[in-house]
């Protein structure tokens, strides 16, 4: 499987789990969905969440309730920022919100997705504030947009009037103000949502998952029975799920490059009144251009929820960190693992070597359960080339540890891990070349020792010890990824 790069993503929500809109009646659930789809997919990285209007008129609810949310279930680096308190006419002749600022720094930090699950509020200010850094969106996914005036959005049976298109209505001349720009856009309208659906089946399995899709299982519902009472439907349409399904894979969807235009007519929600209407096809020469999404190429409910649901360590371990080596010198230690196993000072995205002399930080020492949140400790990383294997040599002056050695283990004494792989090309040349090399120690002492083929495998192998205790074993036989570097 190739590696790509995850996708760095931004998400505007107008979450509103669990709040009610009257005594008897709820307000969406999706947001819940969609942030948690994202948060648990390796296809991107949330950088950051901002609150907006839509679901509820009061940005308070939306920011406190998104706060919680993610204080609950998301990382420590994600953090919840309050956006425009009004729409996109009022809010630029007021105080810019936070969600703006920090929008912008991320934006400063790398390319950006903007999934956009409410008003489009907050992006119309950041495009009208921030114009030097729009080059930095990669995209705009927004939850909006149908085939024509005549397209209504209609779920169940008695549904007494279509759904409105509720982000684009909320909030027009926000979408106005982005749909005027060269930033590229996505429309994920109401016909590619209809396809997925939540029933009373999948809540059932929510329930048996894991902390969140029992969480949000448990508030969806009230809204599902009142899709069922008030619609005649015996699901729930999971809107946000869909556009956020997009973010991680555009594969999974049929989408056009159509012209879009804002029209008004008479309205399909209200009597008597008239209203826009964001509409998107292939007939249309004198509008926006914009990714229209047609269709899922399948119901997304099932790979989505099965990530929702999945244990809570199966999305969240991404791949092998690092192996930390305590060292009694950075240099004579970077000198010994150049040498034996061909590692080199590894480098930053930013091209900084990373080499920390001297860190006396103290959350690194709370974090290493060191108590008094006192510590001096030199870090530098190593990085193999050909392995793509890093190493994190410490070596601590304060606090002041065991100074020598332990007594070394055995292969087969209980505890561990006992040694660190790597595959290698030749068992025989390698074994020979470590024999030669200063502080390096075989397993065994016998004179006779070298690696030899198991047998019935292609497979030979040896163990050795560094001079810092750690037991390594090099391994010949195994077929290695050409694109992901490990055994397969």
């Amino acid at each position: 499987m190739q590696q790509t790069k995850q996708k760095r993503l931004w998400i505007d929500t107008d979450i509103t789990l669990g709040e009610k809109n009257t005594p008897i009646s709820y307000c969406d659930v999706d947001d819940a969905y969609a942030l948690t789809a994202c948060l648990r997919s390796a296809e991107v990285e949330v950088v950051g969440v901002s609150s907006t209007l839509g679901n509820s008129d009061d940005i308070a609810t939306t920011t406190r309730i998104a706060k919680d949310f993610i204080q609950r279930f998301g990382p420590n680096s994600v953090e919840v920022y309050q956006g425009a308190a009004s729409g996109y006419q009022q809010a630029r002749q007021q105080p810019m919100p936070e969600a703006l600022d920090a929008m912008a720094k991320a934006l400063e930090e790398d390319e950006l997705t903007i999934l956009c699950i409410g008003a489009a509020t907050n992006i119309a200010l950041l495009v009208e504030h921030y114009p030097q850094l729009l080059r930095n969106i990669k995209e705009i996914v927004l939850l909006a947009g149908r085939r024509s005036v005549d397209q209504h959005f209609i779920a169940g049976h008695w549904q007494p009037k279509p759904f409105r298109d509720l982000n684009f209505e909320v909030d027009v001349a926000a979408f106005e103000r982005v749909l005027d720009t060269a930033i590229p856009l996505t429309l994920v309208p109401y016909e590619v949502c209809t396809s997925t659906q939540i029933a009373q089946k999948q809540l059932n399995e929510m329930l048996k998952g894991s902390e969140v899709s029992r969480f949000i299982a448990d508030k969806s519902e009230p809204w599902l029975h009142e899709w069922e009472i008030m619609f005649g439907a015996g699901h729930f349409i999971p809107f946000d799920m869909v556009a956020a399904a997009y973010c991680i894979n555009p594969e999974w969807f049929s989408c056009h490059q159509w012209q879009c235009r804002i029209e008004q007519a008479d309205s399909d929600t209200q009597a008597h009144q008239q209203k826009d209407y964001l509409v998107c096809n292939a007939d249309i020469r004198d509008g926006w251009r914009v990714r229209y999404c047609s269709a899922a190429k399948q119901p997304l409910q099932d790979p989505l929820l099965q990530r929702i649901c999945a244990h809570d360590m199966q999305h969240f371990v991404l791949g092998m960190s690092h192996i930390n080596i305590i060292v009694d010198d950075i240099a004579t230690a970077t000198a010994f693992y150049s040498k034996a196993l061909g590692f080199q000072l590894a480098h930053d995205q930013d091209g900084q070597a990373m080499d920390y002399q001297g860190v006396t930080m103290s959350s690194f020492a709370l974090d290493a359960g060191i108590d008094d949140g006192k510590v001096n400790v030199d870090v530098r990383f190593l990085h193999h080339p050909q392995a793509g294997l890093y190493l994190e040599l410490m070596c601590y002056h304060y606090p002041h540890g065991r100074s020598e050695l332990p007594a070394q283990p055995r292969t087969y004494d209980l505890g561990g891990p006992r040694h660190i792989a790597m595959e290698v090309s030749n068992c025989n040349e390698v074994f020979n070349y470590l024999k030669g090399i200063e502080g390096v120690k075989m397993i065994s002492s016998r004179d006779n020792y070298h690696p030899g083929k198991l047998d019935g495998f292609p497979i030979s192998f040896f163990y050795w010890i560094d001079p810092y205790g750690v037991q390594w074993e090099m391994e010949e036989g195994r077929q290695v990824g050409s694109s992901v570097r490990g055994i397969i």
